[in-house]
């Protein structure tokens, strides 16, 4: 499993103000998620949103590196990135996932619906698992990718457990609309972290897209909130959200997990 966290077009910098490193995250990012085995410098361009003449350069730069290989004008990930692959394998979200595994797996069976495990990444969830079930496909998530926190279960579960910096920084910027029902007011959002502290799990009622619905609860390690785990139905107006003893129970799963190996 790959994980690429990818930043949402509208919020990237203009490309004449992007470092050297921003240009070749891209590169890489576009190389990582295209789902087929090589590109040419078209795509790929049009993929990381920089000219043509500066994606040459930055393959050029990359395949130095041994990051990226080409056989002619197509483009693929070089040997070097199975390298980094390897140290990532030890990282603390990878290990996070690994411990995860049987109770997301259970969590699946039971519910059928689509389950995630994700971590807070500034004022946005990454997903670090994801479970496909019947219909998932709509649901608006993919492993290694960012959602806004404030419109997902995850990431309001997990705003509620953040230090008070944390929610005040988010609240005083403008709450991003990916739904008719996405928050979009701070007292609102304020009011409802409020009640997922009471209650200890989070909905999304149709506020990341029309049609799913969400409860999350959180996973801790050492009374620490570091992850959290979902269940997600996609229908039609009028579902309600999955059971939350569902999600509790995993969660308190992998919490235990996660602390009796330390990891």
């Amino acid at each position: 499993m790959t994980l690429i966290a990818a930043s949402p077009v509208s919020e990237r910098t203009p490309v004449e103000n992007v470092s050297s490193i921003a240009k070749a995250a891209r590169v890489l990012r576009a190389l990582a998620t295209a789902g087929v085995g090589e590109l040419g410098v078209t795509r790929i361009a049009l993929s990381a949103e920089l000219p043509k003449s500066t994606t040459h350069r930055v393959l050029a730069e990359l395949i130095g590196e041994g990051l990226v290989a080409h056989s002619g004008s197509r483009y693929r990930l070089g040997p070097g990135w199975f390298a980094l692959q390897e140290a990532l394998s030890s990282s603390e979200w990878l290990q996070m996932v690994e411990r995860a595994r049987i109770p997301l797996a259970e969590l699946f069976e039971r519910t059928k619906a689509t389950v995630h495990l994700g971590v807070l990444d500034g004022d946005r969830v990454l997903y670090l698992e994801k479970l496909t079930a019947s219909g998932g496909t709509s649901v608006p998530t993919r492993v290694g990718a960012h959602m806004p926190a404030s419109c997902t279960a995850v990431g309001k579960v997990l705003l509620a457990h953040s230090p008070p910096d944390v929610v005040r920084a988010l609240a005083a910027k403008p709450l991003p609309v990916l739904a008719r029902r996405s928050i979009v007011t701070p007292r609102l959002l304020l009011a409802q972290l409020e009640e997922i502290r009471k209650s200890g799990v989070a909905y999304d009622m149709e506020e990341s897209q029309a049609g799913v619905f969400c409860v999350a609860a959180p996973v801790f390690r050492a009374g620490r909130a570091v992850a959290a785990v979902s269940v997600t139905r996609v229908g039609s107006r009028g579902l309600t959200a999955p059971d939350p003893a569902e999600a509790r129970s995993a969660a308190k799963q992998i919490s235990r997990w996660i602390d009796d190996t330390g990891a």
